[in-house]
């Protein structure tokens, strides 16, 4: 039975690998019949083809296009609105089905990576320049699925060869750090090979500032928890300090807008520098559409308005974390629903005490421009990696390698802070800036603080809690919020799924579907 379950996967796995059901109108790819690496990758068409599977499963259903939009990423921003059972309400084991195909996901996306790593070089007549581009980019998406893994599971099995037979030996764990180093090597090389942002003018292909940008928040990470290697904060910094650097990149000055050009699938390259790209509403032919805006926006049952399913609630630590004056209160935790009556949805605000009743309000379906709309998939873009967390990680990096924030780590945060009140970014404000002589520690809360205000609902916050190892201590913290302030109607499964993260959730659990092919690996502590 072992060896036949295994045999299955392996061939499900290679027709995976070589069957790409991309359309992405940015890669322009075309599905592709099951065919044999023999005959495959001697083109550059059939490499961009081959590269579009790989990207592929950033838009699974279990990845960003649902999962890591929301239930996956359980944190303090947010609950979900009367959810008791399954991971829609936190509760996880190894036989989850949602988290299962999260990790095939992931492994089929570094599968793809293999085989296109291993083949690349077989295309003779494409150009070194676009094979260097193409296995860059292939590069760090490897890199960076593993630094997925690593991050929700811990030890993970480090595959860097694809599947040649279903009879190879199944990789144990590896420890995290040789992980870590890996991925660096990994994002490292895809830096000098990718292109910049200038020459795509959009931004859902990896280019030079993204692997920067991405290096500077895996050296975040491995400055906390687990490997806690303070030395990395300077890497951080510099890795920010990079894309700062370029002249590429900058703040748009009207906070809303960066979501309404994710929703109208606008690429505002500068404001936005990595997003997963959706396309349509999955009603054809090509089945590219995401559930940003849906699964995860405002409350509405009425699809000509854009449906939205009550599920992703503000929390009130969240809505009060915003000052008066703050304009990202607003638009990132919805004051208003849509009520329908007949066949009409009528935008309706809540009360003013009504703070957990609201939903997350910055992918906002009215703005659609693909009409009918569907109820359920949306071409809504998910940002992977803005300017404004550049400046931010910038600012937390500093303020650790000075022992306390020097004069660009304060422009830096009061550059995010000020968009946020609605001034230029570049003039002083006495509304809007941090307040001036913070010590390291209290500088360090501010950006605490100021990421939650400004990244919220976009799949960081969780990440961040992990990294900077409060992610028990501040749930529970939330547990006693509800408990105490939270309406009756709403507050036991909100305190259920907060109460659920403890120790042992700082780490998923290794999913059945792996611990039944491979005795080598081990189950996770708790778990």
């Amino acid at each position: 039975m072992f060896l036949q379950m295994k045999t299955t996967l392996f061939y499900i796995a290679m027709m995976l690998a070589l069957v790409v059901t991309s359309c992405s109108k940015i890669l322009d790819t075309t599905p592709q019949d099951f065919v044999s690496p023999i005959n495959y990758y001697n083109t550059e068409s059939e490499l961009q083809s081959a590269l579009a599977g790989v990207y592929d499963r950033l838009g699974d259903n279990r990845v960003y296009s649902q999962g890591m939009a929301c239930y996956m990423v359980f944190s303090d921003e947010f609950f979900m609105k009367s959810q008791t059972s399954g991971m829609n309400a936190n509760i996880v084991d190894a036989s989850t089905l949602e988290l299962n195909r999260h990790w095939e996901a992931i492994y089929t996306g570094i599968e793809r990576a293999n085989m296109l790593l291993e083949n690349i070089d077989k295309a003779v007549k494409v150009t070194e320049e676009k094979r260097n581009e193409i296995k860059g980019q292939a590069l760090f998406l490897r890199a960076y699925y593993y630094f997925m893994l690593a991050d929700e599971f811990g030890p993970v099995p480090l595959k860097l060869q694809s599947s040649k037979s279903p009879e190879e030996a199944p990789l144990p764990g590896t420890p995290v750090k040789d992980i870590y180093a890996r991925i660096v090597a990994d994002m490292k090389q895809a830096e000098e090979l990718v292109k910049s942002v200038s020459d795509y003018g959009y931004n859902t292909r990896i280019t030079k500032t993204t692997v920067q940008g991405i290096l500077a928040r895996v050296y975040l990470t491995m400055a906390g928890f687990p490997l806690n290697d303070v030395a990395k904060y300077a890497d951080a910094r510099s890795y920010a300090e990079k894309v700062m650097l370029s002249g590429l990149h900058g703040l748009n000055p009207d906070f809303k807008q960066v979501y309404i050009n994710h929703v109208q699938e606008i690429f505002d390259t500068r404001e936005s520098l990595w997003e997963v790209e959706f396309k349509g509403t999955n009603q054809g032919e090509i089945q590219e559409g995401g559930m940003i805006g849906s699964y995860n926006g405002i409350t509405s049952g009425n699809i000509e308005m854009g449906y939205g399913y009550d599920y992703v609630h503000a929390t009130a630590k969240l809505y009060n974390a915003y000052a008066a004056g703050d304009q990202r209160k607003d638009w990132t935790v919805a004051p208003f629903r849509y009520v329908t009556t007949g066949q009409t949805a009528v935008k309706t605000n809540w009360a003013a005490d009504q703070i957990y009743d609201r939903s997350n309000g910055k992918w906002r379906r009215e703005y659609e421009l693909l009409l009918p709309r569907n109820q359920n998939y949306t071409g809504t873009n998910w940002p992977l990696l803005r300017y404004a967390d550049v400046l931010l990680m910038f600012a937390e990096a500093d303020n650790y390698v000075n022992n306390g924030p020097s004069a660009d780590a304060y422009k830096a945060i009061n550059m995010v802070r000020r968009r946020g009140y609605g001034k230029d970014v570049l003039l002083p404000d006495v509304q809007a800036d941090a307040a001036a002589g913070l010590s390291q520690p209290d500088f360090l809360d501010l950006i605490r603080n100021e990421r939650l205000r400004e990244l919220a609902f976009e799949g960081l916050r969780k990440h961040d809690l992990v990294r900077w190892g409060i992610y028990p201590s501040v749930m529970q913290a939330q547990v006693r919020e509800y408990q105490a302030n939270m309406p009756a109607a709403l507050k036991d499964p909100a305190i259920a799924q907060a109460q659920r993260v403890t120790e042992r959730a700082v780490l998923f659990p290794i999913p059945n579907s792996e611990l039944a092919v491979n005795p080598n690996i081990k189950q996770n502590t708790g778990w």
